[in-house]
């Protein structure tokens, strides 16, 4: 991403076109949620099960892609390219077994993980062309998203909207959390922590205050949907952040520091072996602690993720030939078989349906915002950096364990655009801060 470079056969001749275009972009990005919601309000009270999301996210796609076909020019092939790649183990499944649904779920899969790349490049280009404006939508954009995630869970607490957990799932008799009029539990979890990130980085060094009304009501929104991810992972952005950005502080002490985590390393190395033992004595929710008496310690923590990867993976094993399991069998195929096809581990999924494609794709989306992230930490420790290096490392965790972050439909544009804007982070001119683009 950081080769990229703005370029366009005809500036001059482009320009309005291309201005005219951003506007109209981040001013759907702003209101996404307002969609995801209202689809979710509109199922629950007249049971309108519209695809007002899907629609209004594709014609978002479709207007980032023209974007960045006017001003990146041939490069933006390999976006299409990847897509194809992904989906020539689903396309054979197809052709061998005749699902036609298991085939739309496939490609709508492939377009959601290839769609924080497209808006991380949109973004990119976007702060080459105006600073400014970019900075100023993209603090809007975490703003709004945390609001409307406040006041859904607020009135999820009122007793409005949809429950976290099923009767069920856990309880034959209660309903556990609220997530407003989201759908989705998990990746509204993981979206909690994208706009908690980059509101801890801004405000931690600017506004203390701020930074703690922030992280109340992030608590507030994780004890709501009752989640490890949420409430493990607001505590952790608190706490990194603020001391990543003190990175000069304790540079000097770098020796320390390393025989810390060291030491840290091997205490967790330690909990984790003596897991079960400790575990009845933590705070655990009233969930966790029914998933303990029944699942014991793996319980906790993979939710029995574990269990669907084996039995997907004997599925494919059974009745799909070597070669293409490393092609992946898709939802095409896979579905026909497993009563769960998503066992909700991003990398045991993506090798599953899309085979080394998708694993590819998932180690070298994580190892390019990771190392885009350490790189402009470097140069601005106190910037935002420090909240995207933290957030990246943290979703590579969730990812990889409760899954939901590359395969969300609700992730990829506040995530991708926090992603693709690292050249804001490089830079101290007022002309690129968020105050600055009111004039924009």
């Amino acid at each position: 991403m950081n080769q990229i470079s703005c370029q366009s056969a005809s500036p001059s001749l482009l320009q309005p076109q291309v201005r005219s275009l951003d506007l109209l972009i981040l001013l759907l990005v702003k209101t996404y949620l307002l969609v995801d919601a209202l689809q979710g309000f509109l199922q629950q009270q007249w049971a309108l099960n519209l695809p007002l999301s899907a629609g209004y996210k594709s014609a978002l796609m479709l207007l980032m892609l023209l974007s960045c076909g006017l001003t990146m020019g041939r490069r933006i092939v390999m976006l299409p390219a990847l897509l194809l790649l992904l989906l020539v183990g689903p396309v054979l499944s197809f052709f061998t077994l005749g699902h036609s649904a298991g085939l739309s779920y496939d490609i709508g899969m492939a377009l959601k993980l290839v769609a924080p790349l497209l808006a991380a490049w949109y973004c990119y280009g976007l702060c080459q062309r105006d600073a400014a404006l970019a900075w100023h939508n993209l603090h809007q954009l975490m703003w709004f998203g945390f609001a409307i995630i406040v006041i859904n869970l607020a009135l999820g607490r009122l007793g409005f909207g949809l429950s976290a957990y099923l009767p069920s799932d856990y309880f034959p008799d209660q309903q556990l959390g609220s997530k407003g009029f989201f759908k989705a539990t998990n990746e509204l979890s993981a979206l909690l922590l994208v706009f908690s990130a980059y509101l801890f980085a801004w405000y931690w060094p600017r506004q203390k205050i701020i930074f703690v009304i922030v992280l109340a009501l992030s608590l507030f929104c994780s004890s709501t949907l009752l989640t490890k991810t949420g409430n493990a992972g607001v505590l952790l952005l608190a706490i990194f952040i603020p001391l990543l950005q003190a990175r000069a502080q304790w540079l000097s002490h770098r020796r320390l520091i390393q025989l810390v985590m060291v030491a840290g390393v091997m205490l967790l190395l330690l909990l984790a072996w003596q897991l079960p033992a400790v575990l009845p004595y933590l705070p655990l929710s009233e969930k966790q602690q029914f998933v303990l008496a029944q699942q014991g310690a793996i319980g906790i923590v993979l939710s029995n993720r574990d269990l669907f990867v084996a039995e997907n993976w004997f599925y494919v094993e059974r009745y799909f030939p070597d070669w293409q399991q490393l092609l992946g069998v898709g939802n095409a195929g896979l579905a026909l078989y497993s009563s769960k096809p998503l066992a909700e581990i991003d990398p045991a999924d993506l090798f599953i349906w899309f085979g080394m494609a998708g694993l590819s794709w998932y180690a070298l989306w994580f190892g390019g915002v990771i190392r885009l992230a350490v790189e402009a930490w470097r140069q601005a420790p106190q910037s935002v950096a420090a909240g995207v290096l933290m957030l990246n490392i943290l979703l590579l965790v969730v990812a990889s364990m409760a899954g939901h972050v590359l395969t969300s439909g609700m992730l990829w544009i506040p995530w991708g655009m926090l992603n693709g804007a690292f050249l804001l982070w490089q830079t101290t001119a007022d002309a690129a801060s968020p105050e600055a683009g009111h004039a924009a």
